[in-house]
């Protein structure tokens, strides 16, 4: 952005990494809807912009020619969402790249193979059910939430066995190290030993592989790889892409879906009648508590949004829970409601770059909740203990949901 350009914007004091808009996003709604896209100083002088309303999300989401996905080089604050070591991502691709990448995995995102992931679901869910004693505590993350994602796409979709899954764990423990970064700060050692070992890890996997049987992803990621269509590092960046979009995703929105089925025993009783109904049930925890808070796009040139022109080279902070609040696209947006007519949230993004596996997660959550409200029909949140939510600058997920059976 010229500097001309940057000196006819009116900045905003508004932070969306700051402690304040984290520990309560919803306070900042009315303001931030009403004024976007508005504009802000970020990483002390780089101009930026937000957009909040959701027609204008909608816009950013689903055009990459104008809003790219592909961070530029040498930008300050880069390093402090460079998860997957300088390599490039599908999340951070755009075309034709970006559909390279996309095709390594595709095969295993398709219909069939989703069918007999859903076969393997249902074992799943039965067994975390059985583990629940009625009339005793238990926690929506801890037993439900968690173990569900690890077994069903750690486990079965990816392949990792139980015993290796911490390689991975361990090193994405190490992300919320990235954001203590300054400019021109090295990535921190945890972080590149984590990324070493599963690298090393990987390789090990594609020295090993049978060439017969390629019946996982990670099986199909390593034989991308070895027909040189990917490289080890970029073999290394899919499977976490695959790790840190599948895993957290499915965990928050397990947890999520348990403490609104508990919260309204109402709507429980509507899916104990209608299991169908456990599908809308789901699109709305997705609305009210998006995976991801928050995507970064950048603009490729002078875009006009909302009657305001976002000048070429602005990063743009997209912020998808907030337009899933936008009352001009949802009605009464706050309010937990399975019988909207037209529920178009935008919790797995949109265009080229919708979540790959959305699909899956479609698929695993409305199994958890018919199950629980079938089995626990007096299930309700603890009243002897709280909540708990964790915030990053990126997602803003429950980690403890206090229930009774």
């Amino acid at each position: 952005m010229s500097a001309s350009a940057s000196n006819k914007l009116e900045f905003s004091s508004f932070d969306p990494f700051g402690e304040e808009f984290r520990d309560n996003p919803i306070s900042f709604d009315e303001k931030l809807l009403n004024d976007s896209p508005g504009f802000m100083l970020m990483e002390g002088d780089v101009p930026s912009a937000y957009i909040a309303k959701y027609d204008q999300c909608l816009q950013a989401l689903g055009n990459w020619e104008l809003f790219s996905s592909v961070k530029p080089p040498n930008l300050p604050g880069m390093q402090r969402v460079d998860f997957f070591n300088g390599m490039p991502v599908m999340n951070y691709s755009d075309p034709p790249q970006h559909d390279r990448l996309r095709r390594v995995v595709n095969v295993a995102f398709a219909p069939g193979r989703v069918r007999k992931l859903a076969d393997y679901t249902d074992s799943v869910v039965k067994e975390l059910v059985d583990n629940i004693e009625p009339g005793k505590p238990f926690d929506g993350m801890q037993d439900i939430g968690r173990p569900l994602a690890v077994k069903v796409l750690f486990d079965e979709f990816l392949g990792i066995p139980a015993e290796d899954q911490h390689i991975f764990f361990e090193f994405g423990a190490t992300f919320y190290l990235l954001d203590k970064l300054k400019p021109g700060d090295p990535k921190p050692k945890e972080y590149i030993e984590g990324w070493k070992k599963g690298e090393a890890y990987l390789r090990e996997v594609l020295a090993n592989a049978d060439k017969e049987d390629r019946k996982n992803v990670l099986s199909m990621i390593a034989n991308a790889s070895e027909s040189g269509t990917m490289s080890d590092s970029e073999m290394m960046a899919m499977v976490c892409v695959l790790f840190t979009g599948g895993v957290p995703t499915v965990s928050a929105m397990g947890a999520s879906s348990m403490h609104y089925l508990a919260k309204y025993p109402d709507i429980a009783e509507r899916i104990r009648k209608d299991e169908n109904l456990a599908k809308a049930f789901c699109e709305e925890v997705y609305r009210l508590d998006a995976p991801v808070s928050l995507v970064m796009r950048f603009a490729t040139q002078d875009v006009d949004v909302g009657g305001r022109t976002i000048p070429e080279g602005t990063p743009v902070y997209t912020m998808i829970s907030m337009a899933n609040r936008d009352p001009d696209q949802f009605e009464n947006p706050l309010e937990f409601n399975i019988d909207r007519e037209e529920n178009r949230h935008l919790a797995f993004g949109n265009g080229t770059h919708v979540c790959i596996g959305n699909a899956i997660t479609r698929m695993i959550l409305p199994k958890i909740v018919v199950e629980m409200a079938n089995r626990y029909p007096s299930l309700r949140l603890d009243p002897e203990s709280s909540g708990v939510w964790e915030t990053t600058p990126r997602s803003r997920h429950r980690i403890k949901v206090p229930l009774l059976a």
